[in-house]
């Protein structure tokens, strides 16, 4: 078995273990983790990858490296605060025609 990075169809990272068969065996995290948490896409996807990211793949990792969890989603939600802000610009430009108030 060779150990890999496997990227699902919602592009999302996980290690993985694959077999000559083709087969994956995920390591981690765990499939359907962060849907357990019933947080919407696209945030979902970039909490997953943040945690592949840093190694937090099972909650033995998590419990030796528990600030990395907060670093975690502190990273993940600073994404979300950019996404924001170019929003907010965006519909400031197209809603009002490009003027400044």
């Amino acid at each position: 078995m060779e150990r890999i990075v496997h990227t699902d169809d919602k592009g999302r990272n996980y290690d993985a273990w694959k077999g000559e068969d083709g087969q994956f065996v995920i390591i981690g995290p765990g499939e359907g983790l962060v849907d357990s948490l019933e947080l919407p896409e696209p945030f979902a996807t970039r909490l997953h990858n943040v945690l592949h990211s840093r190694g937090l793949l099972n909650s033995r990792e998590l419990s030796r490296r528990s600030k990395e969890l907060f670093g975690a989603l502190q990273e993940a939600l600073t994404i979300d605060v950019q996404r924001l802000n170019e929003a907010y610009y965006q519909y400031e430009q197209e809603d009002l025609g490009g003027r400044n108030d």
